[in-house]
């Protein structure tokens, strides 16, 4: 019986092996699916969006925003889409 269960499990892991690895194979679509699923996923920001990064360091401005969302008083977001 035990003969058995060594030839079984030898079998079966003899089938996981391989001649060549995965990464070694040569294959120029390797990669392809996750660089299109992260082109997918991301939404490139408009010039518009580039340019807005400077945030001045007023207190009295800053001070506001935190009292207007406090208060709830902030405006709601506007969507952004990834077609024209």
């Amino acid at each position: 019986m035990k003969s058995i269960l060594t030839i079984t499990c030898l079998a079966s892991l003899s089938a996981c092996a391989t001649t060549q690895p995965a990464l070694q194979s040569g294959s120029s679509e390797f990669g392809v699916a996750v660089r299109q699923n992260i082109a997918a996923q991301a939404v490139a920001p408009t010039a518009r969006q580039k340019a807005d990064t400077y945030i001045p360091a007023d207190a009295t401005k800053r001070a506001k925003a935190r009292e207007s969302y406090r208060n709830g008083e902030t405006p709601e977001p506007t969507p952004i889409t990834t077609t024209d």
